[in-house]
């Protein structure tokens, strides 16, 4: 398909087309449940291309990532049900443009994996809300992707929320480096 859009001259079609299939190549992953940090992001790049198509420039992203951190281990699908929530939950919501900002760090024993926007943030009662699973369709993202870290190494002080209504959203996962 890719090669057909190539020799239609219809670079875009092709640009989608290689997203789609870099996404789900690390979906796939070989059945793998954890993979190296480095193919975790490189998903959510292919994601965040297909999300450029669909809505245009409503968004920016940046990167700000430790380099020396790309090979730890961590589950599969981390980062990009949170990306998700920060377009369909966030920016979106604003109707501006938005950043998504992607950052990777150590401190102490663990590497910290933020994703940050300056969508539409949410009050403190709306965040309560969503941990305490009365937030509707709106919590399985961020709720079942934090559950399912804090399973995945039997801690559960692995997140950190700070938002603020009308302005940002930030959540800092927090994986032990083994």
């Amino acid at each position: 398909m890719a090669a057909i859009a190539l020799e239609n001259s219809d670079e875009k079609t092709c640009n989608a087309i290689m997203a789609l299939g870099d996404f789900y190549r690390g979906y796939l992953s070989k059945g793998k449940n954890e993979i190296p940090l480095r193919e975790e992001i490189e998903m959510v790049k292919s994601y965040l291309e297909i999300q450029k198509l669909r809505y245009g420039d409503i968004f920016e992203v940046e990167y700000e990532i430790d380099e020396k951190l790309l090979n730890i281990l961590v589950p599969k699908l981390i980062l990009q049900p949170l990306v998700e929530n920060s377009i369909y939950h966030g920016i979106r919501l604003k109707g501006e443009k938005g950043i998504i900002k992607i950052s990777v760090y150590k401190e102490k024993d663990r590497a910290h994996i933020v994703v940050f926007d300056t969508g539409v943030g949410m009050s403190e009662k709306q965040l309560q809300d969503i941990m305490n699973d009365e937030g509707g369709e709106k919590s399985f993202g961020l709720k079942s992707t934090i559950e399912r870290i804090q399973y995945y190494y039997n801690d559960l002080d692995l997140y950190e929320i700070t938002t603020k209504e009308g302005l940002y959203f930030r959540i800092d996962i927090k994986i032990p480096i083994m």
